[in-house]
Formats: structure tokens, sequence, C-alpha cells
């Protein structure tokens, strides 16, 4: 049953429930159970659907507080098969740095970079020996969320453990163009003893980047050669992407999108994050005082706001284009602010229908911005529970379509972000749990102690130890020591 609530107009309306236990259903199913045969065009990014069913299930089993008195459920993933997922996950990881989208793309690499070039663009040193990478980075961002959102109570130190954590860095600075932009995906062009940086010049690209960068980098100074990316020339190819309306697109000539504008706000927050207590509030100096005009960034964010309108009921008439959205009848009537008692939808440029992850592109921007009071979170959650939640669960990209698991992810995302009861906290910024957030910082931190040295056990003391000795008595590196570079136990 829903809560009847009293609204100004003397209307009552019963507002709609999230049904956990049917969506948990669905999750389950996608889970265990081969996803439906549309997914097969999706083969190539099984990363990508891993994460939104892991992320999911996550939302839907917040971890109960200590003062609870609700016994907790049975996991829905059991550790068992945390481990058997992670290892899956790990098993993606190149000798290059980053992570391969998906299995079916993991074969034996034939080409090897054979040379040590530097360009000034990019002075970093190029591994001889490793291979051609599968590596691109969204499936990379995906990998290290998921073994963050896997990671089991007590161990979430051990979360990141196996990831190779400086090579994934300096792959990341290979990905980086001149103009501060990024590519998906980075190789190795022997006879022009260049990078070439493909995947076009798009706006997710430089948030997975920084989010990467995030959840790998530690402070400054780590000792470890791995250098940083150029932070102000992201900055500033960030930055000069707004539009003349407000919004963010590939570059400030082209169309704004709601998607684009939430990746460049959630980059640029993330460039100002703390690497510690990252989920408490903090100030953002690159978000407030960086953005050329945020007056027009959120008016076109709200903007992106409309009354739903049911389609025509004509069984013949297929064109997702129709308009559903309500367009006052005289222009002065024209409002951001849409009454409470209807469905309120997003969509993710002018003049577009809605669809179920705009509520989530844009109400997470502008909680990003600190202006959630600018979106209608009442009328968005009623028209996601009434018009955009399945029967079976999950949630669809348009009305009466099915759920898939990209719209079940961020629709649940969205509902999470307005607070939604029973749901886990969540993370605008990183599109993951605060919990999971809170895990990521430990597992980090614990890959730079290693890389430190600081995680080292008695065994490896002992050989430190025993070839120290040795080289006291030669005088010198024993041939095999040479071989392997020397101090290989840093």
């Amino acid at each position: 049953m829903g809560d009847t609530l009293d609204h100004a107009n003397g209307d009552a309306t019963t507002e709609p429930t999230l049904d956990i236990d049917r969506h948990l259903k669905y999750w389950k199913m996608c889970l265990q159970a081969p996803l439906p045969n549309h997914y097969l065009s999706n083969e190539g990014v099984r990363m990508t659907l891993a994460y939104f069913i892991v992320n999911s299930i996550r939302i839907l089993t917040p971890t109960p507080s200590p003062t609870s008195t609700t016994p907790p459920k049975p996991p829905l993933i059991p550790p068992s098969d945390h481990r058997r997922l992670r290892q899956w996950v790990l098993s993606h990881q190149q000798p290059g740095g980053g992570f391969a989208p998906s299995s079916t793309l993991l074969s034996p690499p034939t080409t090897t970079i054979t040379t040590t070039t530097t360009t000034a663009n990019n002075p970093i040193n190029p591994d001889p020996s490793a291979p051609t990478s599968l590596a691109n980075l969204p499936a990379t961002l995906f990998a290290l969320q998921l073994l963050a959102l896997l990671a089991d109570e007590g161990e979430e130190e051990r979360a990141f453990e196996g990831v190779d954590r400086v090579q994934t860095l300096r792959w990341l600075r290979r990905l980086q163009r001149a103009d501060g932009s990024f590519g998906e995906a980075v190789s190795w062009m022997p006879g022009k003893e260049a990078w070439l940086v493909g995947g076009g010049y798009d706006m997710r690209y430089c948030y997975i980047a920084v989010a990467v960068r995030w959840m790998l980098r530690g402070e400054e100074g780590e000792g470890e050669g791995v250098g940083d990316l150029d932070v102000r020339g992201l900055e500033r190819y960030i930055l000069g992407s707004q539009t003349y309306d407000g919004g963010f697109a590939g570059s400030s000539k082209e169309e704004p999108h709601a998607g684009y504008a939430y990746c460049a706000i959630a980059a640029l927050s993330l460039l100002d994050r703390p690497l510690t207590n990252s989920t408490a509030l903090h100030p953002n100096k690159i978000l407030h005082s960086g953005i050329r005009n945020m007056p027009a960034l959120l008016h076109w964010l709200a903007s992106r706001q409309f009354v739903y309108l049911e389609p025509p009921s004509n069984p013949d008439d297929d064109d997702e284009d129709e308009d559903n959205f309500l367009l006052p009848s005289r222009l002065a009537d024209l409002s951001l602010t849409p009454p409470s008692t209807t469905h309120v939808a997003c969509n993710g440029r002018c003049n577009k229908v809605a669809d179920t992850c705009y509520t989530w592109w844009v109400g997470a921007a502008l909680a990003n911005l600190g202006h959630a009071d600018l979106v209608d979170w009442r009328g968005s959650r009623r028209f996601l529970l009434d018009k955009m939640a399945h029967r079976i669960g999950g949630f669809s990209k348009h009305p009466g379509g099915p759920p898939d698991v990209y719209h079940g992810c961020f629709g649940l995302a969205a509902l999470a972000v307005m607070g939604e009861p029973g749901l886990a906290e969540f993370d605008s910024a990183l599109a993951v749990p605060v919990a999971t957030v809170r895990v990521i910082e430990k597992a980090r931190d614990a890959l730079v102690a290693a890389g430190r040295g600081e995680g080292r056990g008695r065994g490896e003391e002992l050989v430190k130890g025993a070839v120290d000795m040795g080289l006291a008595m030669r005088g010198g590196k024993p041939a095999w020591l040479s071989a392997v570079g020397g101090n290989w136990w840093n």
C-alpha cells in the first residue's frame, strides 16, 4: 500500500512504493541466469553489465546500521561467489595497465612494444616487455568499482589486492591528449614511435579517467615515479566545453547533453575531492569558481524536467520520438517547478522524450553542484515507480518497454540519490553506495602502503636482508639481480 499525501490544492494522491523484494528477484535472475538474446550485441562489454548488476544488488541491500533491530537478510551474492567474481575481474587486467572489457577479448598477445621513445607531450617510458593492450577506460573503471563492491566484510583493505596500480596509472597518462582530453584506449604504433589514442572526444572518458585517478592515486610525493595527469589541461578542456545555453557537450560548439553535463560536473568535483573522509561535505573550488556560467548551467539542468504526458494509444505508432512533454498554452505560464501531483520526467536534450536514465544524470548532476533542491523529487519518484518500474522488477528505458540492466541500475541510483527508504546511501559522483566509497579509500591506502614497502611481510624482509648481505660481501650486484633490474623488492 502506498502513503496518502494531502497537497496544497486539496488533492489526495497515493504515493507508489518500491517493491524491493521484486527488484531483487529481477537482479538475482540477471546475475545467475543467461541474459536475454538482445544482450548479444553487448558481449564485448561484459564488465559493464557486471557493474550494473552487482551495483544494483548493493543499492537494494544496504549494510544494516549498528542500531538496527531488523535481522539481516542472507546475502544475494555469497562470499564464495565474491571470490569467484573477483578472480574473473582480475583475469581481465592487462600487463600494460588497465582492464579489458570482456572475456571474449582475452587471447595470447602477439605484439610487444620494443622501444622506449618518449614525446614532449607524453613523457612516459613504455615498458619494453608490455604487450599490446586490450584495456579501455570504461572497463577499467567498472573493474575497480566491482572489486570494491565485492569486498568481503572485514577485508576492505584487500579489495584492490592484485591490481597493478602503478602500471594502470601510467597507462592512464598515455590516454590523455595534448589538449587535456582523454581517449578510450591507446596503442603503440611501431614505425611511428608514438602512442595512438583512440575513442573520439567524449566527456565520458574525461570523467572516467578522473574517477580511476581518484580511486588509485595516493598523496603527492609517493615516490613511485607514477607522475600525474595534466590536471590543468583537463580542467581547461572540460570548462571550455560549456555551451552558449549553459550545458556541456564534447565542445562549446556542439549540442549540450545531460549525460555530458553530469560527466563534466562529476569530473571537476573529483579533481578537488579529498582522498580520505571523502563522503563528508567539503568545499569544491574548481566547481564553484571555474564554471564560466553557473546560473545558466543550473537553469539548463533544471529545464530538463517536464510534466510527463501519456503517449497516444495508437498500436500502429512505433515512433519513440512522439512528444510526451507538456508545453504551456502561453509562454508566461512556463515554470521550472511543475505541480507536485504530476509525474515529472527528464530528457537528455531539448525537446526529447522521457527516459529513465536522465532522472539519474540530471538529478545526480544537480546533487553534485549542491542544488538538489532544483529537482522535483516527488514527481520524479512517482514517474519512475508508476511509469518505468516493470512488473517483473527493474526499470525500462521508456514507459511500457522491457526492463534492462542499464536503465534498471540508474533507475535505482536515481531513487537512492533521492534518499529512497530501504536503499543504500549513494555517492552521486562515483556512482556506487557510500559504503563502497569507504571501501575504495581503504583499498587504495593499502595499495599505496604496499608500493612503499609498508605492507612487506617477514619473509620478504628476510630475502631483502640476504640480498643486502650478499652485495656487501661481493662488493657488487650479482648477474641475476642486474637482470631483474636491481632493487626488485621496491
